[in-house]
């Protein structure tokens, strides 16, 4: 690797670097990272699987990292580097040139972020402009709050996390008492906390809602994108996938290994099962089963669902005939 904004590294250099299983010239030189469609003879790409293999082959890229297994046939002016997964081996190659290009992300706290002297943040935890850390507030090593995110009073956040710029972690739940009589809503306290456990990421201009009483918990592991609002009490289990525009209503427990696709909605008081994956734009308004895939809204079990999408094509049809 040079010091340039931009990659440049022979094939061969590539290969030792990831340890892959290099076939074809060592000598190309790399220059960028581009999708197969895109990329040109200086350009490295990737193969993640057989499906890939026709677009390989109409590729003009100068190298690609395959997944060990995959037989492309014979591609001789094209530089193949073997990997056991193009996607891991990206990560540090991809953190590599992102140095390269923009330098080391700056750490420590900023002197424009506010953090109460009751707080209790490891020495190596990093703050960023106009960030506000609260009262209580414990933040574990190696983790990075971004530029103006609010941190509030009583929460917890483990080892390695990241958060957005301007999420508010700890906000005041959404919950009122409303007089039937007048029609006035009144604010009901929230005395709970939130605790985010070790090796969660959190997009930007999220929500995390405090409980109610009792503890919001984002088990670890899991990542959550921009945008994303959970409820007061919500207890999410351990590397789920939250993309971003969901919104997840108090108190639904949502088990380990869940993917809840984007703009999806979710009931209050109800549990998505382990495992399951909840397709974009889902409306999500009963218990969901461990390992279940649902889709549309109300969501329903895919197979369910894609009947009766089938059944009122069938009837628009006839109906169309008819007219």
């Amino acid at each position: 690797m040079t010091t340039s904004d931009n990659l440049s590294i022979a094939a061969g250099d590539l290969a030792t670097m990831l340890g892959g299983d290099l076939v074809g010239p060592a000598d190309t030189t790399l220059t960028g990272i581009q999708a197969l469609d895109a990329a040109g003879p200086s350009d490295l790409s990737f193969v993640r699987s057989s499906a890939h293999a026709n677009a390989a082959k109409a590729s003009k890229a100068g190298a690609m990292l395959v997944a060990r297994g995959i037989d492309l046939g014979d591609m001789p002016e094209t530089a193949i580097i073997f990997v056991d997964n193009p996607d891991e081996s990206l990560i540090g190659l991809l953190t590599t040139l992102r140095t390269q290009r923009f330098g080391e992300p700056e750490t420590g706290i900023h002197p424009t972020a506010v953090i109460h002297e009751s707080a209790d943040l490891h020495e190596t935890v990093t703050v960023g402009p106009n960030a506000v850390i609260e009262s209580g507030v414990t933040i574990g090593e190696h983790t990075r709050i971004d530029a103006g995110a609010v941190i509030s009073f009583g929460t917890t956040i483990g080892k390695r996390c990241r958060v957005g710029a301007n999420t508010v972690i700890g906000g005041e739940g959404f919950g009122y008492i409303s007089n039937k009589d007048t029609g006035k809503h009144t604010r009901l306290p929230h005395i709970g906390t939130v605790v985010v456990e070790d090796d969660v990421e959190i997009g930007a201009s999220t929500g995390i809602d405090r409980a109610k009483f009792g503890v919001t918990r984002i088990g670890q592991g899991t990542k959550i994108d921009n945008l994303v609002q959970i409820g007061h009490n919500v207890n999410v289990g351990t590397n789920c996938i939250i993309v971003g525009l969901v919104g997840i209503g108090g108190s639904a427990v949502i088990e380990d290994s869940v993917v809840i696709g984007g703009q999806t909605g979710i009931a209050d008081n109800i549990t998505v099962g382990k495992g399951a994956q909840l397709a974009a734009r889902g409306g999500i308004l009963g218990n969901v089963p461990p390992g279940a895939i649902y889709v549309g809204s109300p969501a329903k079990e895919r197979g369910q669902a894609f009947r009766e999408f089938a059944a009122l094509k069938r009837l628009a049809d006839k109906s169309r005939k008819k007219s």
